[in-house]
């Protein structure tokens, strides 16, 4: 009975700490109050706001935290306090962001931590970053980032992310993206907008141990702002050459104080396209479309929040955020010719249709949380559906999508649920330090490119269909030893396995005359199981105070898959995962005056098993693991605060890559017989040689209510081949920047231009010119505008 008791009494203990007020006030180095500053405790819900007097009150149980303190116009500030009944009385004071540089959060190891102790390579961008660069989509982080390169199939729901020489040649992404901890499967899902963020955080590297599947390139991670118990608001307005309207809109509030919070940020985009069609070099010439523009994008977007802490341990917050994408004169899957075509003719596109896309995706997540004294505990439940019609795409050939009974009609929707449960440690109670979780999803898929119709003449075309359901659980843990003050050792351990089934038919084997379906071959139901190990293991060292070396091994793998059409006997109808094990030495510096920041590091990448078209069988055609390839390199990142109001940011990757033991097999059209096409030794495609960005942006108060910036950057992305063959060249680019502000109240007038010597280059290449076609996009030209935004 005794024990029992015992027992009851550390659960409890654990659970129903006693509360100690803990209380302060924040002011500037003036010693002026700061009201409306906002103090939040790490890895947890509990947070608060200063009074007009900087006063503040937090209740908490006795132990260790890190605080982060936040104001406008300050930077982020972060503070190690011990909280006892004796010592509970801490005041902070903030430095002017034209003086120091913001202390950074990162979630790259799934629980909030300051980025100094951290052993990853991470390039965290901040709200403010995020809009004095204009970092509007993905595409933003081109050269920005280091080693970090976007490209798009026409739409940014099929795009390409490459992160030091890795990417892919399928639909499942070799760089994971997350968004509010729901993790985009698919590269279909991945186009939200971005608009109110909090922070990116870039991981470059494998991150398979906590991330799982397709982060074998690294992980883009995407936080939203959330609600607070501080009332606020924004609208805002721009626009823009081609045509260009954003238009945006939030509000934040506490519904019970302390309690429920409710958010609602909206966005709608419109921009016309950048090519004017001519039909003279298209399959079948057609002068009535002759002068059209083609590539227009609209796009509307919610993201809705609604958090309730249901007690001082336990929150639950729920998050909708939903977007729409469309457009009559798409750029979907559509390119220009060649690549001396698109240089000479940058602003022309040679279609015999314009075609239409419809896309809406909408997630949906529940996250729990319960604070205990020692651990936190998180249930995150995600539900993901994307729904997509198109119809006329000149591809060449004319596609339309079809399920059922009408052409160009919606394909069902592409579901997603997840369940992930994590136990973490609380680091500032220990000398060990733990994450631990189980993670499983299930997924009905119903990707573009094998479900549509084929337009044989004006009324018949041959259906392709394809219907997914895959599912995968695992288990996955990291733990970290602090050996000594400076040294902490860290392992972790993933297993993933997953099962595969697509359900597809083949070519011919169903016609749709438009009136009825005749199926010619009843469809054939292919399985695949797949597992797939992801260790880590990593030290990091404390120089000094302002300081930490690390070393790493990491590890991460992109998913396994089926050929959804039909194979010879004897021909493997699925191909296994691909990896990348990553080795890193790696320097982080923040000095403690906050003027400046740098983060180092060398990488060596081995690359396995590539999954890639070849010919399996005479005229057949099928994904298969070829060859394996490495990518070395080093990434500096920097920013410095030399005088008041003047910020350099730098941001320097170079990258050799090569493929190894990697053969293509493929036909002569001369004699028609099976050739070798050898591929070792090739360059990595879009595995550009270098990154170089440099930023400059110089504040001032030009009267006592008017503040201007101006910012000038330059971006330069060294030379790649799009395809594996290194025939197909984008060339050495650069793109210059500016921005020019003005800030009065409540008020934030900016003018910006982008490309501004309207430099023309490739947003995307064919990455197999074997078959002959050396299709491309050339990415945007020179754009600029304007934007009001009022905060209230």
């Amino acid at each position: 009975m005794k024990n029992y008791i015992l027992i009851i009494v550390s659960f409890c203990a654990s659970f129903c700490a006693a509360q100690i007020k803990v209380q302060g006030t924040v002011t500037n180095d003036k010693g002026d109050y700061i009201g409306d500053a906002n103090i939040s405790v790490l890895n947890s819900e509990i947070g608060t706001s200063t009074n007009t007097k900087g006063n503040y009150a937090l209740n908490l149980a006795e132990g260790r935290y890190t605080l982060r303190i936040s104001a406008l116009g300050y930077a982020v500030q972060l503070q190690n306090i011990i909280v006892s009944e004796t010592e509970n009385d801490f005041d902070f004071k903030l430095k002017s962001k034209d003086t120091s540089l913001d202390e950074v959060v990162l979630t790259a190891s799934k629980k909030e931590a300051n980025a100094m102790d951290v052993p990853i390579s991470v390039s965290a961008l901040s709200s403010q970053k995020i809009e004095d660069t204009r970092t509007w989509d993905l595409s933003g982080l081109s050269g920005l980032v280091p080693n970090y390169l976007y490209q798009e199939s026409g739409v940014s729901f099929q795009q390409i992310q490459s992160i030091r020489g890795i990417q892919v040649f399928s639909e499942n992404p070799a760089v994971a993206t997350y968004i509010d901890g729901v993790n985009n499967l698919d590269i279909i899902s991945n186009n939200f907008a971005l608009t109110d963020i909090e922070r990116i955080e870039v991981l470059r590297g494998p991150q398979g141990t906590l991330f799982g599947r397709n982060a074998m390139g690294g992980v883009v991670n995407i936080i939203t702002k959330q609600p607070t118990n501080k009332t606020e608001g924004y609208i805002g307005m721009g626009f823009g050459n081609l045509n260009l309207h954003r238009h945006s809109l939030g509000i934040k509030t506490p519904l019970v104080k302390d309690k429920l919070f409710f958010g609602f940020n909206g966005l709608f985009q419109n921009r016309d396209g950048y090519w004017e069609n001519d039909s003279s070099l298209a399959a079948i010439p057609n002068p009535e479309v002759d002068g059209e523009t083609v590539g227009d994008q609209r796009q509307l977007y919610g993201n809705l929040f609604l958090k309730w802490l249901v007690s001082d341990r336990f929150s639950a917050t729920l998050n909708v955020k939903g977007q729409k994408d469309w457009s009559d004169a798409t750029g979907f899957f559509v390119s220009q010719p060649n690549e001396t075509i698109a240089f000479e003719n940058p602003d022309k596109i040679y279609l015999s249709r314009i075609g239409e896309h419809d896309q809406s995706v909408v997630n949906t997540a529940l996250t729990l949380k319960y604070e205990a004294s020692d651990y936190i505990l998180t249930s995150i439940s995600t539900y993901q559906s994307v729904g997509l019609s198109f119809r006329d795409i000149d591809f060449p050939g004319f596609y339309h999508s079809f399920y059922d009974s009408e052409i160009g009609e919606k394909l069902p929707p592409q579901e997603v649920w997840s369940q992930e449960l994590r136990v973490n440690s609380k680091r500032e109670n220990s000398k060990w330090n733990y994450t631990a979780g189980l993670y499983g999803f299930t997924q009905d898929a119903f990707e573009p490119s094998t479900n549509l119709a084929f337009e044989l003449d004006a009324s018949t075309y041959a259906i392709f269909k394809n219907k997914g359901r895959n599912s995968g659980l695992a288990a996955f843990g990291e733990l970290s030893y602090e050996a000594t003050k400076e040294l902490i050792l860290t392992a972790g351990l993933r297993y993933d396995y997953e099962k595969r089934e697509a359900t597809f038919n083949g070519f011919g084997d169903l016609i749709f005359d438009g009136l009825s379906l005749n199926e010619n071959v009843a469809p054939v139901t292919e399985e695949g199981e797949y597992n797939a190990l992801s260790p880590k293991l990593a030290l990091s060292y404390a120089l000094t105070e302002d300081s930490n070396l690390y070393v790493s091994y990491t590890r991460g793998f992109r998913a396994g898959g089926i050929n959804a059409q039909r194979l010879p006997d004897g021909v493997d109808q699925t191909f296994d995962p691909e990896y990348s094990n990553n080795y890193e030495i790696g320097y982080k510096l923040n000095t403690k005056t906050n003027h400046l920041s740098v983060g180092a590091s060398i990488f060596y990448i081995d690359w396995s098993a590539i999954q890639f078209f070849n010919l399996v069988a005479p005229s057949t055609f099928a994904r298969e693991n070829l060859g394996d390839a490495v990518s070395k390199g080093f990434e500096i990142e920097s920013s410095y605060l030399p005088i008041k109001g003047l910020q350099l940011d730098a941001a320097v990757g170079f990258t050799s890559t090569e493929y190894k033991d990697f053969d293509l097999e493929r036909v002569d059209f001369g004699s028609g017989e099976a050739v070798i096409v050898p591929i070792s030794g090739n360059s990595l495609a879009n595995a550009p040689s270098h990154t170089l960005f440099f930023g400059v942006q110089y504040g001032t108060n030009i009267s006592k209510a008017i503040k201007a910036t101006l910012r000038g950057e330059f971006r330069n992305i060294g030379s790649y081949f799009t395809d594996v063959q290194n025939t197909l060249e984008q060339p050495n680019y650069t793109l210059l920047n500016a921005r020019f502000a003005l800030d009065f109240g409540n008020y934030n007038l900016s003018f910006w231009v982008q490309n501004l010597t309207d430099e023309t280059y490739l947003a995307f290449g064919n990455p197999d010119t074997s078959f002959g076609s050396r299709s491309v996009r050339t990415a945007a030209p020179r754009t600029f505008g304007g934007a009001l935004r009022i905060k209230f």
